[in-house]
């Protein structure tokens, strides 16, 4: 009888440790959970001596709150992204609408047969242009943010894209003493691409070349 005791009291002190070893596996998961419920994402289950399911569970837990820091970090690069654009367009758009401002405001001071006016109705009709194609590339970055940009992808020629770009602006960067050096493939490149996007991109990234 002495050693029947001594077993059953051994079966119970193991069945007790495997409670409390269950008890605090639960307790670990039930507290990551409260804490990614509350939004704290840099949480971090102690999955070290966690066993089977608990242990899976431990580290899908884990995963989530990685996941989810991710998605709010990219939200807020995002966020800032957009800002930066609005402030940078915002201060763009400032330049060529004082222009046209000052410039109409010169036409109306000359007389009508003024040899200045066509000079400055050349400006007013060049910074008019900057201004819409300004204004477009905000409404353009709108759409895209919101996911509602229409694009309609077709085979496009990328070589003669770009050298049609580069004829565009060549005189400009020459004009501010830059050189392009074109490091380009013999023959075509095809792309499957909007032409209207794509060119935009091009003409963006001379004009931020020229400037």
């Amino acid at each position: 009888w002495g050693l029947l005791a001594l077993l059953w009291i051994f079966e119970k002190l193991l069945l007790l440790l495997a409670v409390l070893a269950l008890a605090l596996m639960c307790r670990k998961l039930l507290l990551g959970g409260r804490a990614l419920a509350a939004g704290d994402l840099s949480y971090q289950v102690d999955t070290s001596r966690m066993v089977l399911d608990f242990k899976s569970h431990g580290e899908d837990l884990n995963h989530i709150a990685q996941g989810m820091a991710a998605a709010v970090d990219q939200r807020m690069r995002s966020e800032r992204m957009k800002t930066e654009l609005i402030t940078n367009v915002s201060h763009d758009i400032k330049t060529p609408l004082t222009s046209i401002i000052n410039y109409a405001d010169l036409i109306g001071k000359e007389p009508p047969n003024s040899e200045k006016i066509p000079e400055y109705a050349a400006v007013l009709t060049r910074q008019s242009e900057r201004l819409k194609r300004l204004i477009e590339d905000l409404v353009e970055a709108s759409k895209a943010s919101t996911g509602v940009l229409s694009v309609s992808r077709e085979k496009i020629g990328m070589v003669q894209l770009i050298d049609q770009a580069l004829g565009e602006w060549e005189e400009k960067l020459a004009a501010r003493h830059l050189t392009v050096v074109r490091n380009l493939q013999d023959g075509e490149t095809w792309v499957y691409a909007d032409g209207r996007h794509l060119w935009r991109v091009i003409d963006n990234l001379l004009s931020n070349c020229a400037k």
